[in-house]
């Protein structure tokens, strides 16, 4: 039985391989053609990169997926990828982006899926809006119920030494900040 890896039927191994995917480099060699083709690879410079025309032009591809969904109306702000051309029919309402982490959210989506920074930006963003929740929870007079929200209860319960490496880790980093910060203020004096 013939070994085929790639995508074309020519990529035939000489010699079988077992279990057909742990590969020597001379074997992977002579099926891999990647470095006959011009400007293979994603880590590319973005001007010879593959997918950039995609990420340049957001409105290539037919969309014909949805074609007998009527579209829901959008009454708030809804984020969707630069890579297709309209909302899906039906999409979700419950949180809409607000305050410095929705800010953030717009700037993050104007760039394509396969920028770094857009994900970088939405994980930031995603740390703002934990600590907007907590100064809104603050600013209503309701003191946030950590414990209970982070699942430490649980966290104890079923993974106790994670707990306590995290716990020990935490009084080190504790330690040397109030250690640094004194010997600063003695600095200064």
């Amino acid at each position: 039985m013939e070994q085929r890896l790639g995508s074309s039927s020519k990529d035939i191994l000489a010699v079988r391989v077992t279990g057909g995917r742990n590969l020597t480099t001379l074997q992977r060699g002579s099926v891999d053609v990647s470095t006959e083709i011009a400007g293979w690879g994603s880590d590319l410079d973005p001007a010879i990169r593959p997918g950039v025309p995609r990420d340049k032009a957001p409105e290539l591809g037919s969309e014909s997926l949805y074609a007998n969904i009527p579209q829901q109306r959008a009454a708030i702000t809804i984020h969707k990828s630069t890579e297709h051309a309209r909302l899906t029919p039906v999409f979700g309402t419950s949180c809409p982006p607000s305050g410095l982490s929705g800010k953030m959210r717009d700037a993050a989506y104007r760039h394509s899926e396969g920028k770094f920074q857009r994900w970088l930006t939405l994980m930031l963003a995603n740390r703002v809006d934990v600590v907007e929740g907590v100064i809104g929870d603050l600013a209503r007079l309701r003191v946030p119920n950590v414990v209970r929200e982070m699942g430490l209860r649980s966290e104890w319960r079923y993974n106790r030494p994670g707990v306590l490496r995290k716990a020990a880790v935490a009084a080190v980093c504790v330690a040397v900040l109030v250690a640094y910060s004194q010997r600063r203020r003695r600095k200064l004096r």
